[in-house]
């Protein structure tokens, strides 16, 4: 059995139950027999273009329907599916073309290929013949991920279709007993992440419902009532925005079963207010690309531990190390090392990062932490994030988290500046909803922060450069402050 075949059979068994459903979308929904008819003229288009079992090939669609038949249609001949964030693929994937519904070339793939609806629509639906082609194994790898978590530096992760079915099987038990009972999802982490299509791949599998983002805030909030969703995967930031819209919003009523939050730390005050506004149950997540699934908690557990992420998982492990690799006692702060049964072998393509990041039988996420006797993985920052101010170190999520936690301030990101003695300063970058009062602002800080850690400057931005998962995007905002201040 393969991914692909496993969603075919329910196309077949239930034509008519909805599979995908994106608010304000060129396509907004999709039957299970839609989908399948969808799938079967991606394969017919893929074939006359002489893609064959084992190529790589990169997709840049922004519409999500259209995005979803085109993977599991070129997956159904073998054909490796990598989602762009951008238009410079990495070398190692020698990627054979780029299909794209957008106006731009792409450098380091074969070829662009435009594509639009009728690469969906336009044909009769009916399954291609079976030519004799290379049937589609367990063991072939079927989806590459680009990740860079804080680096900035793409490394791709491939996934087979047994660690894929593998990983998901444990979706039946890491969440606690909610995840599996419900069958309608709705999650807003982006296409490119490797969540959201471990999570469509999950929904497809089972036959459920699986709801993506759509043009705005509020017509998801509709769908999420219309299509009685159960439950929610978001990042903190998203999670943030939801909460931010249903607290201004009166008439709007969330009745979400629980919300999953991965992708970064689950600020308690997040917790409190998405508990108060949108689930009485909400998640904290902890995983990696690499590793998949690692720690889970209720927020409520673990609300008065900061940074807490949860508890280490069954089938999975967590050790803090120093930097020679010796464990180190419960309660003490290190390097944070993990591996579980499903963990990846390595990047595509890149054996000298695969020899850095996978060591002795583990992969090493750039963490720092600490776990406690029970068993609670607590996350303090990023070996190559903290910042180093007059030597004293802070974790740049902590400053995030008290700035935004001033009223009007709906994002921040905070980086380092060397003065003109070279002595980093800390700067920081705010998105405000009203006018910034800039000494209030800096009051708050002083309350909270030592003094070295609050920022010398506040840069006022529209937005702040974040990955689809919701990461800030570190590496991109000295240039954006440079923007601002006219260099």
């Amino acid at each position: 059995m393969n991914i692909v075949e496993a969603i075919l059979f329910q196309c077949r068994i239930n034509p008519d139950a909805l599979a995908v459903c994106v608010p304000g979308g060129k396509i907004q929904s999709a039957t299970y027999g839609q989908l399948e008819r969808m799938m079967n003229n991606v394969s017919a288009s893929a074939a006359g273009l002489q893609f064959k079992h084992g190529d790589v090939v990169g997709l840049m669609v922004e519409d999500a329907i259209f995005h979803i038949a085109l993977t599991y249609g070129l997956m159904r001949l073998g054909v490796i599916t990598v989602p762009c964030r951008g238009n410079v693929l990495p070398k190692e994937l020698n990627a054979k073309a780029v299909i794209t519904d957008s106006i731009q070339m792409f450098e380091n793939a074969g070829r662009t290929i435009r594509a639009d609806l009728n690469w969906v629509l336009g044909s009769d639906g009916k399954a291609p013949v079976d030519d004799g082609a290379q049937p589609v194994e367990m063991e072939d790898i079927c989806r590459i991920t680009l990740t860079s978590g804080t680096t900035g530096t793409p490394k791709c992760v491939p996934f087979t279709h047994r660690l894929l079915i593998e990983r998901n099987a444990r979706f039946d038990y890491v969440y606690g007993p909610r995840w599996p009972q419900c069958s309608r999802l709705y999650c807003d982490l982006g296409l490119s992440a490797a969540p959201t299509f471990r999570f469509i791949t999950y929904s497809l599998m089972r036959g459920t419902t699986i709801l993506l983002h759509g043009d705005d805030v509020a017509n998801t909030a509709l769908s999420l009532g219309l299509y009685k969703m159960q439950h929610m995967a978001t990042s903190p930031h998203g999670l943030a925005q939801h909460v931010k819209f249903y607290q201004s919003q009166s008439l709007f009523r969330c009745d979400l079963d629980h919300i999953l939050v991965a992708g970064g730390l689950l600020p308690k005050e997040l917790a409190e207010q998405a508990r108060a506004s949108m689930s009485h149950t909400v998640i904290s997540y902890y995983g990696a690309t690499e590793a998949g699934s690692i720690a889970t908690a209720d927020s409520r557990l673990i609300a008065d531990t900061p940074g807490a992420a949860g508890f280490v998982l069954p089938g999975a492990t967590a050790e803090i190390v120093d930097q020679a690799g010796k464990p180190l006692p419960a309660g003490t702060e290190g390097v944070v090392r993990v591996k579980t049964q499903n963990l990846a072998d390595g990047y595509f393509g890149d054996p000298e990062q695969s020899k850095r990041s996978f060591r002795d039988g583990f992969f090493h996420p750039g963490d720092l932490g600490y776990l406690t006797r029970e068993g609670l993985l607590v996350i303090t920052g990023r070996e190559e994030t903290r910042l180093n101010v007059g030597g004293d170190k802070v974790n740049p999520e902590f400053v995030e988290t008290v700035l935004s936690a001033f009223p009007g301030v709906s994002d921040s990101a905070v980086f380092t500046v060397a003065n003109e003695l070279g002595v980093e300063e800390v700067y920081a970058l705010i998105v405000s909803s009203s006018q910034m009062d800039e000494k209030a602002l800096r009051s708050h800080c002083e309350a909270r922060l030592q003094r070295i850690f609050v920022p010398i400057r506040f840069i006022p931005v529209d937005r702040i450069p974040r990955s689809q998962m919701g990461k800030i995007e570190r590496p991109a905002l000295r240039a954006l402050a440079k923007s601002r201040l006219g260099g």
